[in-house]
């Protein structure tokens, strides 16, 4: 989802004034969608998370819902034995109508062109328009886990036309743009009572089986979510990823700033030692991980201020710290004084440098990578 999008689904709305949310917002949904859908949506910008109401003062309720969220949408998690999975939760629209607003066949007719052409604006991965009262569960459940029936349009995205491409040769159907296609199962929605299984809505029954309309998560009877991302163009970076991505800086940056405050809390009072002058440089460039692995060693070999608080306070500062940061230190070791120095090419690469006794330098090349 872009602006862009989000501003391509505004102008279908807004080619269907009658049909279209008075009111957006919150709830209540205050905001009066004048003079054009558009406008309201250029306003308010991304994300949407809007309730929508459709009716005149007196009128009955007309509710909907629409959410456009930046990139692929929205998201949630969960822990299961210490481990966290995520799930995306995509856009959604919604939008009912009264009896009485689409009496007419020109009023039915307009509600599939606007369908049409929401979910085209929108690249859906599913959809459709049904005459009874119907609340549908978040993406993740119509995309992955069931589908919750057939109905007088059903709309299916491209990753569902993959995995059966006959959809598009159902009477009724129709290919649209996005590579999804459109199947109308009879000429209008109202139908008549049918025990059973109704006939109307045995041909796409026949192409999913049974499993589809059961839940299952995931289903192997419908696509995977990973399977509607591809499908669908834009990227293809999960909404969680920039979250984790921000947590784990704000978490390294906490933990950097206690580093620091623990290395000056241990130093007061201290002097550096003096590096002799005829001091070797060793130096290289590590992981984060490789660099974790090789303080160990050093520590374990030359001992001195590496085992005590200093010690350890250096260490931790250097892991933590963030890109572009130089610095050193010297202390003592039980060969004598080395110097250690540091500058972070990123987050994830240390890059090295310590100048002592040639031995520590041997040390150094004899570490077992």
């Amino acid at each position: 989802m872009s602006m862009e999008r989000a501003l391509a689904v505004a102008r279908v709305f807004d080619e269907f004034p009658n049909l279209r949310p008075r009111r957006v917002g919150g709830d209540p949904a205050r905001i009066k969608v004048k003079p054009s859908m558009e406008a309201v949506v250029t306003a308010a910008g991304l994300p949407i998370e809007w309730l929508t109401v459709r009716r005149n003062e007196g009128d009955a309720m007309e509710p909907g819902e629409i959410d456009l969220l930046p990139g692929r949408g929205g998201w949630s998690g969960e822990q299961e034995d210490g481990r966290w999975t995520y799930s995306l939760n995509g856009h959604r629209i919604e939008q009912s109508w009264q009896a009485n607003t689409v009496a007419e066949p020109a009023d039915t007719a307009a509600v599939a062109t606007l369908f049409e052409g929401l979910v085209v604006a929108i690249d859906a991965a599913y959809g459709c328009v049904t005459p009874r009262v119907w609340r549908p569960r978040p993406l993740y459940t119509l995309a992955e886990a069931m589908l919750p029936g057939v109905f007088w349009l059903n709309y299916f995205g491209p990753a569902f036309v993959r995995a059966h491409p006959e959809l598009a040769t159902l009477l009724g159907a129709r290919t649209l743009r996005t590579g999804g296609v459109l199947v109308q199962t009879s000429g209008e929605p109202w139908q008549p009572y049918e025990a059973g299984t109704p006939a109307w809505q045995s041909p796409l029954r026949t192409v999913f089986g049974d499993g589809a309309f059961e839940w299952v998560r995931p289903n192997p009877a419908l696509p995977t979510i990973d399977q509607h991302v591809r499908a669908s163009p834009g990227t293809q970076e999960m909404p969680w990823i920039p979250w984790l991505a921000t947590r784990a800086a704000d978490d390294r940056a906490r933990k950097h700033a206690a580093a620091r405050k623990r290395l000056a809390a241990a130093s007061q009072g201290w002097a550096q030692p003096t590096l002799a002058d005829d001091a070797v440089e060793w130096s290289t460039s590590f992981d984060l991980d490789d660099w974790r692995a090789f303080a160990r060693y050093l520590t374990r070999q030359l001992r001195g201020d590496l085992i005590t608080t200093i010690g350890r306070a250096v260490i931790s500062v250097i892991t933590t710290a963030p890109a572009e940061q130089e610095d050193s230190i010297t202390m003592d070791t039980q060969l004598g004084p080395i110097r250690l120095g540091w500058f972070i090419d990123d987050e994830n690469v240390v890059d090295l440098y310590i100048w002592g006794p040639p031995q520590v330098s041997a040390l150094c090349d004899a570490w077992p990578a």
